[in-house]
């Protein structure tokens, strides 16, 4: 019987490093009962799947047993407690100072509560905790009265209201710049890739934002974040990449430049160091790619989970890099490390991992590995569940059904192309590549003779050739290189020959 694994899952989240410092943490706050609580995690922790009957069986001479949902919450709180104290940050460390202040007022020991206000202050202005500023001033002001401290009334009170406002306008300015990057987000995953003038001039509204005039327009070092980030983000969808890294390489130098106010949090830097591996990659800087993946591999993870998505980022990249720069062999050496890494981890970045099961279904294909190329698509199910980026689970289909050929499984092939044909029929956005190719692609089920299969491939390959030459059309070939197949095919050559020949050179 299986029931409520809140706690199964917290307690699976936990890193070695973790579990270890918890029972430390247990065993010293509870002393009375150390046993039961670590007893119960150690029990939790075993289990390969929440089963709470089995739990209740094994403690069912103990007295806790009677009242285990309290227990269960207990042990819960606990946890996190010790992760609190374990993981401790600027942001902790603020909330723990605040906590002690107000236990001194209430003792009346207004002179020590003073002193760590400033310390609390000094905190949150240096690391932009921004919110607890007008928190802070309050709690001063009060002490100032319980105190009768007039002559700090008079001399400050003024200052400190004029701080909380400006702090105010701060956190104000934040949110707004916050506002931008959530419509950002939206569109970009409602669209996917652009595939029109018209979807281009959909992002106008964008650069016509008064915040974005220029970076005097953020008024903290985390809105200027914000500010580089955006502009990084729009040129990155409109696949300008030139000047998406020119963004992308000020918001990591004032990132540098800044580290006292970047969240502790591991997924902060680790985003903005990929994020940059891309750019780097797309105008053909491999090297430095790799470098940025590097500094990002190096970042100290404080969960499995991070853990997971920082390799992912990493293989992302890295077989991006090694693609481009034609070492088609490295690319195939990491498969089985990314497999292995995504069999044992089932929570991670679902987005990421889609694209992942693309990147590697795609390589396969180059390689003309079409038995493993569609083993990954469908372990993916790219085409059907995960349907985040739209456009992928289009060109999924259409992978899919050049596999079956491949193979010479021309059966499930027709039945592929017909339900493929009334998805794609479903769909406003569609490449005039898809359109053409899917209209195409029912013939060559009829075609009998290697010479009825070549004139095919030649027909197919000129009725495309002039839609490729439409910037946004080509991006299609990214993809999945149609052309490249196509011409392997025409010319007898391999399908991996063909695409290196029409890689772009290193940059440096």
């Amino acid at each position: 019987m299986k029931t409520s694994d809140t706690l199964f899952k917290l307690v699976k989240s936990l890193n070695k490093s973790e579990k270890g410092y918890f029972k430390k943490y247990a065993n010293f706050h509870v002393r009375n009962e150390q046993n039961n609580y670590t007893k119960i995690f150690d029990a939790i922790d075993n289990q390969k799947e929440y089963d709470e009957k089995k739990i209740l069986q094994k403690f069912r001479t103990e007295r806790f047993i009677n009242q285990f949902a309290v227990a269960k919450n207990y042990l819960y709180d606990m946890i996190l407690e010790s992760l609190e104290a374990y993981h401790k940050n600027p942001t902790t460390e603020i909330r723990s100072i605040l906590n002690r202040i107000e236990i001194l007022v209430d003792k009346g020991l207004h002179s020590q509560a003073k002193k760590l206000l400033k310390k609390a202050k000094e905190m949150a202005l240096t690391n932009e905790k921004l919110t607890y500023i007008p928190e802070i001033n309050l709690m001063e002001q009060s002490i100032y009265r319980m105190h009768y401290d007039l002559g700090d009334i008079k001399d400050n009170s003024d200052n400190l209201i004029e701080e909380i406002e400006q702090c105010a306008m701060k956190i104000k300015n934040m949110a707004e710049f916050e506002s931008l990057k959530n419509r950002l987000y939206v569109q970009r995953i409602e669209m996917g890739v652009l595939r029109n003038e018209k979807e281009i001039k959909s992002y106008d509204w964008f650069l016509k934002n008064p915040l974005l005039k220029n970076d005097k327009q953020a008024l903290s070092i985390n809105a200027k974040v914000l500010y580089f980030e955006l502009y990084a983000s729009y040129y990155n969808y409109i696949e300008d990449h030139n000047k998406c890294y020119e963004y992308s390489s000020k918001l990591i130098a004032l990132l540098e430049l800044n580290p006292h106010v970047i969240e502790s949090n591991v997924n902060f830097p680790t985003q903005f160091l990929y994020r940059h591996s891309i750019q780097c990659y797309n105008i053909g800087k491999y090297h430095e790619a790799l470098e940025y993946i590097s500094k990002m591999e190096i970042l100290k993870p404080k969960s499995d989970v991070q853990k997971l998505n920082i390799l992912l980022k990493a293989y992302n990249t890295k077989l991006n890099v090694y693609f481009r720069m034609g070492n088609m062999k490295k690319c195939l050496q990491l498969i089985p490390e990314i497999e292995l890494l995504l069999e044992k981890n089932k929570d991670s970045d679902k987005l990421l991992k889609e694209i992942i099961y693309w990147q590697v279904t795609a390589l396969l294909m180059i390689a003309e590995e079409y038995k493993q190329a569609l083993k990954w698509l469908v372990k993916a199910n790219i085409a059907e569940n995960y349907n985040i980026r739209q456009d992928l689970e289009c060109i999924g289909r259409i992978m899919e059904i050049v596999l079956h050929y491949e193979l010479g499984k021309f059966d499930i092939m027709e039945y592929r192309i017909k339900s493929t044909y009334r998805f794609l029929g479903s769909k406003q956005k569609l490449y005039n590549l898809e359109k053409i190719i899917l209209t195409s692609i029912r013939k060559l089920i009829n075609v009998n003779s290697k010479k009825e299969s070549l004139l095919f491939f030649q027909q197919l390959h000129k009725e495309l050739e002039p839609i490729v030459k439409d910037p946004l059309e080509e991006k299609f070939l990214v993809y999945f290189d149609i052309m490249s197949w196509l011409e392997s095919k025409i010319e007898n050559k391999k399908f991996a020959d063909v695409v290196k020949s029409k890689l772009k050179p290193l940059r440096v």
